[in-house]
């Protein structure tokens, strides 16, 4: 399965799913906390490009410039730009200007536990973002952005480099490439099921008949499982 594909096919897993997934593959720390989706209806995945910001200081400059912008101006296809500010709310990392570029690139969405600001230009461009809020201000004079593409901090989640990213209304988090083909294997499994009940709930049956499925009832999953696999192979 190459890289374009495992990505659709991850973005078709919903965080639930997943975090549910990863927690039994012994994976627990992957939520980015203080994110909530802010620009687009729609489930992001894709690999992760990482920038840190750090605290502004009068005397300081960053080693290697506007690293922000030469990071986006470097974008590829399917990554998600994941930017880590220490939680920073009074400067917004990300804006219309950037979110356009960005989206020009092929990224897929920007993740954050910081601000952005120009929401409805953001949200013309087409960039999906998660973010902690708004904030008017641009961050500099009040952020540095220092490095990019290093394992960073955000929300208290770990994001390394070419981790996966997936993110919908629920949250945003992180699947590690080691475990990527396993959760979208059980999470196929898992929204069979899921639909199994939910059609048997629908007719009235109460949850102990119909979520999670009883082992009384297993051969009859086991019938609706057959007819759905023969659906898709029509």
């Amino acid at each position: 399965m190459d890289d374009n594909d495992l990505i659709a096919r991850l973005a078709a897993v919903p965080t639930a799913n997943a975090k549910q997934i990863l927690r039994t593959l012994g994976v627990t720390r992957t939520v980015i906390l203080g994110t909530r989706r802010m620009t687009t209806d729609k489930r992001i995945a894709g690999r992760a490009r990482t920038l840190r910001f750090l605290p502004f200081r009068e005397d300081a400059r960053p080693p290697n410039g506007a690293i922000n912008r030469t990071l986006i101006d470097t974008l590829n296809p399917g990554d998600v730009l994941v930017s880590e500010t220490g939680a920073y709310r009074e400067g917004a990392v990300m804006g219309d200007m950037l979110a356009t570029r960005a989206f020009a690139r092929g990224c897929v969405g920007h993740i954050t536990d910081g601000m952005i600001r120009d929401i409805e230009g953001i949200r013309e461009s087409g960039l999906p973002v998660w973010a902690h809020g708004t904030f008017p201000d641009a961050q500099s004079g009040a952020l540095l952005a220092w490095d990019i593409d290093i394992a960073i901090r955000v929300g208290g989640t770990l994001v390394v480099p070419d981790d996966y990213m997936l993110a919908d209304e629920d949250a945003a988090i992180v699947v590690p490439p080691q475990h990527v083909e396993a959760v979208i294997a059980k999470s196929n499994a898992m929204l069979l099921e899921d639909a199994w009940s939910q059609r048997e709930l629908h007719a009235g049956k109460s949850l102990v008949d119909a979520y999670p499925i009883p082992d009384a009832r297993r051969a009859e999953f086991a019938e609706f499982q057959r007819q759905q696999g023969a659906r898709l192979r029509d």
